[in-house]
């Protein structure tokens, strides 16, 4: 139970990536999916453009995936640069098969009323083993998906590899363009009036609401989250508290202008205890994972005699240090009971297309290597 599934990992940043990819795709029979989203980021395309500039031969399938996040949503006013990213796609691939999968966010529940349902529906994307056996490899790219989505498409990714593949499991990778910069300068609009645990990632904690096991929370912190964590504290309603703060990070003091901005919701209104801060590097989701799952780990030993504890991850930060939660609560929803809650945004607001346009070419691409060859058993 102490081991870690993904330490040593394999991962990979910034500008050794393209090498990466040549050195890894010279093999003319290797077969890859790419599965990316149809959005509106500038940074939609950046990691297939690294790929297919030093792979132009490659033997490549892709899936867009098109997600509708409803009329009233903000993000309908930016259809065009939607659309400016599909048709730069459409001339990268160049004839190569491009399969859309749609899903909708949300589903009409009553009269005026809707409940988000975009992480479920990209569990359903993949439904059988057969659609990704031929592949030998697979590249999910989150860098325009949203969270619940990415977050229930790699995970039933991840389940169906180590259901169906366990023998010779293909390469599996999870790549992110990271922009500090541009996320900030996307704002979110408004958030669910009513928040839960992303499809697949509930463990037990919502068929035990009324358990009287302790529930641990570790909130990943971000930037402009106050509304958020106010939404899923009154949701969760823990016993304890573990902030978690990016550190080492880009900005030396980004962590200290969080503490700072969020001091009277951590500290006096939530009465959280300084010694239950914690600290995982910015940039590297694999640490972020171990710290997490040995925290969480920890607690359970100690409270093991009042008949252990409930964990619940909420990520405010970047889909960096979210795919690092990713892992902590895949590996642990079946040995201790984890649950991922997620508050959503219900659309988002850009003052400058052309701003983040300059700041494209400032993203660091991020990939780390899930599966495959580098976890083999070694031949006896």
């Amino acid at each position: 139970m102490n081991s870690l599934r993904w330490d040593p990992s394999v991962f990979i940043t910034g500008a050794k990536t393209p090498q990466f990819w040549q050195k890894h795709f010279l093999n003319p029979e290797r077969k890859l999916l790419f599965v990316l989203g149809k959005g509106f980021d500038i940074r939609m395309n950046i990691a297939i453009t690294s790929l297919l500039e030093v792979c132009p031969d490659i033997d490549m399938e892709c899936w867009l995936v098109e997600f509708d996040e409803g009329p009233g949503s903000n993000s309908v006013n930016y259809k065009p640069f939607v659309e400016e990213n599909v048709t730069e796609l459409n001339g990268l691939l160049n004839g190569r098969l491009i399969l859309t999968k749609a899903i909708n966010l949300w589903s009409p529940v009553s009269k005026g009323k809707r409940k988000r349902v975009g992480d479920r529906q990209a569990a359903l994307l993949l439904n059988s083993f057969e659609q990704i056996s031929k592949f030998t490899d697979i590249i999910v790219d989150i860098s325009a998906l949203p969270r619940g989505v990415y977050f229930s498409l790699v995970g039933k990714f991840l389940t169906f590899i180590d259901t169906y593949a366990k023998e010779s499991p293909p390469n599996f990778f999870v790549v992110v363009s990271e922009n500090a910069e541009i996320d900030v300068r996307i704002k979110e609009k408004g958030i669910d009036e009513d928040v839960g645990y992303i499809h697949g990632f509930g463990g037990t904690i919502e068929l035990a609401a009324d358990s009287e096991e302790p529930i641990i929370w570790f909130p990943i912190l971000g930037e402009e989250k106050h509304e958020h964590l106010d939404k899923a504290y009154s949701h969760i309603r823990p016993h304890e508290i573990c902030p978690v703060l990016p550190f080492p990070s880009k900005n030396p003091r980004r962590s200290d202008l969080l503490i700072r901005d969020y001091h009277q919701l951590l500290f006096d209104k939530l009465n959280i205890e300084s010694q239950n801060l914690m600290y995982v590097p910015e940039q590297n989701p694999f640490e972020a994972y171990i710290r997490l799952t040995k925290a969480i780990r920890n607690y359970y030993a100690s409270l093991k005699a009042l008949n252990g504890c409930k964990a619940v991850i909420s990520t405010f930060s970047s889909k960096l240090l979210s795919i690092g939660t990713l892992l902590a609560a895949y590996e642990l929803i079946n040995q201790i009971g984890v649950g991922v809650l997620n508050v959503d945004s219900q659309g988002y607001e850009i003052d400058s297309f052309e701003d983040l346009k300059n700041l494209k070419d400032e993203s660091e691409l991020f990939v780390l290597w899930l599966t495959g060859e580098p976890y083999k058993e070694p031949d006896k």
